[in-house]
């Protein structure tokens, strides 16, 4: 039988690391909220966790829990479907952090190569993942049920082809990752359309060039910055005010 949880139950993916890590601190230093950290593989989590009691002592970690998972494996998804069925019976909230640019901290030789190693993970793990968790979203009685994509805006074109901002293509061209984003982006507008009517909120954030092992340390950002738009994205705002928007330092229209 499914165990019951008091408080909202909440799963990321990429949760061991990075932005994905910084949001499980955020949510889970607040103590109102279960976590499940999303991880490749047991030690991962369990580290992950480890470490969110090392930084801070007063969190509970009975309200922490570990789930292998690689969004690239169909088996590994369903798994982790079946894990969060079988302990909670249905899910709250699922924040799709997990993500690579194609470049740090491994770029794959070929292009064809590269370009099918981003966008596994950027936007088919997000797609299969979001599918195979939606029985759980729509089992969930919680009354603010959402699923959150983490995207940038490098994925949108209006930025790409822009002269006044360093984050134009031409200073940082990066195809591979900025495409797979723009079908994120498209993905999310898909998902936010057809599920509003069941009263299912999907919302892109972008959370800013964060210094992450993911950009090589590089950005404007800490990662409790970056991550803080994410839980924003995940928690706060009103559906209605949240759809076809991108959740960035401010709600912006989610245009190309």
């Amino acid at each position: 039988m499914p165990s019951s949880s008091n408080k909202p139950l909440i799963l990321i993916t990429g949760a061991n690391q990075g932005l994905g890590y910084a949001t499980a601190k955020i949510l889970a230093d607040t103590g109102k909220y279960h976590v499940i950290l999303g991880s490749r593989s047991v030690a991962k989590g369990e580290e992950a966790i480890a470490k969110l009691k090392s930084e801070n002592a007063d969190v509970d970690t009975s309200a922490l829990t570990p789930v292998v998972l690689d969004v690239t494996d169909d088996a590994s998804i369903e798994a982790a479907r079946d894990l969060v069925k079988e302990k909670f019976g249905h899910l709250d909230i699922l924040i799709n952090s997990a993500g690579v640019n194609g470049q740090i901290p491994v770029r794959k030789p070929g292009l064809r190569e590269n370009y099918q190693f981003v966008f596994d993970v950027n936007v088919f793990g997000v797609a299969v993942l979001t599918e195979t968790f939606l029985p759980l979203l729509r089992a969930s009685p919680y009354q603010d049920r959402r699923v959150v994509n983490v995207t940038t805006g490098l994925g949108q074109i209006g930025v790409a082809l822009a002269t006044d901002t360093i984050y134009n293509a031409a200073s940082l061209p990066a195809p591979e990752y900025r495409s797979s984003k723009a079908a994120l982006n498209m993905l999310t507008a898909v998902d936010a359309s057809r599920l509003k009517p069941e009263n299912i909120t999907v919302v892109a954030v972008a959370p800013g060039h964060t210094k992450t092992q993911f950009t090589g340390n590089r950005g404007v950002k800490e990662p409790s910055q970056g991550a803080a738009n994410i839980v924003r994205a995940a928690i706060e705002g009103k559906p209605e005010d949240l759809y076809g928007k991108l959740q960035a330092e401010e709600l912006v229209e989610y245009g190309w």
